[in-house]
């Protein structure tokens, strides 16, 4: 990551890293033994699954050291390093729960990370994505009058290095070997995004789509044909806040 990159990081503030996401706890199954939490921040999601489904086993990761050392208090174990550098010390399908809750929008490569997840999680497994959409109707407003511009947080977020439709959300996770078992959005909802909704007789309603959050699964002919992703991991760095 570069020294600006960084910076921009070290700009946020502390709530950046401890967002509560009822939404993405209510999709973790109730039988989950070992999760990863890619990206835990300061561990408020995963260690309230452990406490309200008695996970046996929850591992975060996350870049930023204030952050995993708040998690470390929390989580059964914190490696706090770069997603994209790690060599995970953990066996092909240990997981059977995986969470990225907005995370691969800020990697270099993406695809690379949800390769090597896909070899972590177990075949009856699911992973818990959520991606912010770029066709939320602020951010091409904003494109159409020629005011686009990085924000300090939400779709244009300055930390963000990609940017995803619905459309290219899909293409992704179908390259890398999972397929789509259930899709939910958050939506702007104030009362001006429902009255022009209401005018446009619903076309305007994929437009205040500002968060896709997937439940996926490994695809079965991945499955069948019992392979594992080839991972390009060129650099390894680690260090464990237990």
């Amino acid at each position: 990551m570069s020294s600006h990159n960084k910076s921009q990081y070290a700009e946020k503030d502390n709530s950046y890293y401890d967002l509560f996401r009822e939404e993405i706890l209510d999709l973790i199954p109730s039988s989950t033994k070992h999760l990863l939490d890619v990206g835990c921040g300061m561990g408020t999601i995963s260690s309230m699954a452990k406490k309200k489904f008695n996970i046996d086993e929850v591992i975060g990761i996350e870049k930023f050291e204030n952050a995993a050392s708040v998690a470390s208090t929390k989580l059964d174990k914190v490696i706090c390093g770069d997603i994209e550098t790690l060599q995970l010390e953990y066996k092909n399908n240990y997981f059977d729960c995986i969470l990225c809750a907005d995370i691969f929008e800020h990697l270099i490569n993406p695809e690379n990370v949800i390769r090597k997840l896909h070899n972590l999680l177990s075949d009856n497994g699911v992973m818990i994505t959520s991606l912010p959409n770029i066709r939320h109707i602020v951010p091409l407003l904003k494109i159409i009058f020629d005011r686009l511009e990085h924000e300090e947080s939400g779709v244009l977020d300055k930390t963000h290095l990609h940017f995803y439709t619905l459309h290219t959300m899909k293409k992704m996770f179908a390259e890398t070997g999972f397929e789509i078992q259930k899709i939910e959005t958050n939506r702007s909802i104030s009362l001006k995004f429902r009255l022009v909704n209401m005018i446009t007789l619903g076309l305007f309603k994929p437009f205040t789509i500002y968060q896709y959050i997937f439940v996926l699964k490994k695809k079965r002919e991945a499955l069948n044909d019992g392979g594992q992703f080839l991972v390009d991991e060129k650099h390894w760095g680690k260090q464990t806040l237990d």
